[in-house]
């Protein structure tokens, strides 16, 4: 295909919502779209096709777009076939027969690192790190699930948290202002009740995370278990980094990007995050994603046409970025 002619699709899923970007190919984004949660194994793949066709609607309602060249879709839970092949069975022809499906950590990295080398971590609800090296060869570290993985996730905070609250009453562990936070949060007047909350009312893994907010408000009111908490997960994300960067064998000034909510606690998570990383990589810059998982996914699906993602392509999509951070 020649550059200039036709149109993508990129999109990111996951267990939150999905959100979709149209470009040209030559790389000028023309629209968003956003839709609801779209993670095949926690929404299930008929809901979550529902969800990427709603975000898709979206963003062609807004640029008049409906056929594409190619297209790439970031989702969370296709990492398996069998999720990748429930949510490609669905929509391809749909949109695109050029339909491509790949994590949601793997657009997220071409979209922090402009398809260049590097590694992102991406702490929300769950968490993983992928890096790539010169040579487009990909390692990842964690995103095992809430059940088994996920460390130093939203999830994995959250719970600790309530451990937390429960140790404090049973006398095991110390006194924290997470017992009156976590109650306060939960609508809870005993901490007793916190069983039923899990595991009666089947407790999600959403509304765990969503207490990382609380353990961060009560680190920043000097509570030591809460700071503990936080410094902890710090220290396991960069843990995955760490484990990607050796495996890799990325050395020199390569760059790391921190992603997702959880890194939006800050300290002491986000300084016991970087000295990990440091330790392992002192020369590494750590920086802020260049661009969004859904614009990764474009620059995926360009590289696919055979389209090269130059400075000159990356700085088109910079450009027409902007103009669009009123669609988010």
């Amino acid at each position: 295909m020649v550059e200039g002619e036709g149109h993508v699709l990129g999109l990111d899923g996951g267990g939150s919502g999905t959100r979709c970007v149209i470009a040209e190919v030559s790389g000028r984004l023309l629209a968003r779209g956003i839709g609801g949660p779209s993670n095949p194994l926690t929404a299930g793949a008929d809901n979550a096709a529902r969800a990427i066709m709603e975000a898709v609607e979206e963003a062609s309602r807004r640029c008049g777009i409906r056929h594409f060249a190619a297209a790439c879709m970031g989702i969370a839970g296709t990492d398996r076939p069998s999720g990748r092949e429930a949510v490609i069975i669905r929509l391809k022809g749909i949109i695109t027969d050029r339909l491509s499906i790949v994590s949601d950590a793997v657009a997220a990295l071409y979209g922090a690192m402009g398809c260049g080398p590097g590694v992102v971590v991406i702490a929300g609800t769950g968490s993983i790190a992928l890096g790539m090296d010169e040579g487009g060869g990909l390692v990842r570290a964690g995103g095992w699930g809430w059940r088994i993985g996920d460390e130093g996730s939203g999830y994995d905070i959250g719970r600790r948290a309530m451990t937390a609250v429960l140790r404090a009453y049973d006398g095991r562990g110390p006194d924290t202002r997470l017992s009156q936070k976590v109650m306060s949060a939960l609508s809870l007047k005993d901490p007793c009740e916190l069983v039923d909350r899990v595991y009666g009312d089947g407790m999600g893994s959403a509304e765990v995370a969503g207490l990382a907010t609380v353990v961060a408000d009560a680190a920043h009111e000097g509570d030591r278990m809460a700071f503990k908490i936080l410094q902890e997960a710090g220290v396991e994300l960069g843990l995955a980094v760490s484990s990607v960067i050796r495996r890799l064998g990325l050395e020199g000034g390569f760059d790391v990007a921190p992603s997702g909510g959880v890194f939006n606690l800050e300290e002491p998570l986000r300084s016991s995050f970087e000295s990990v990383v440091k330790e392992a990589a002192p020369e590494c810059s750590i920086i802020p994603p260049r661009f969004e998982p859904e614009v990764g996914a474009v620059l995926f699906a360009l590289q696919g046409l055979g389209v090269e993602v130059d400075e000159a392509l990356l700085e088109r999509v910079a450009a027409s970025r902007r103009a669009l951070e009123g669609d988010r």
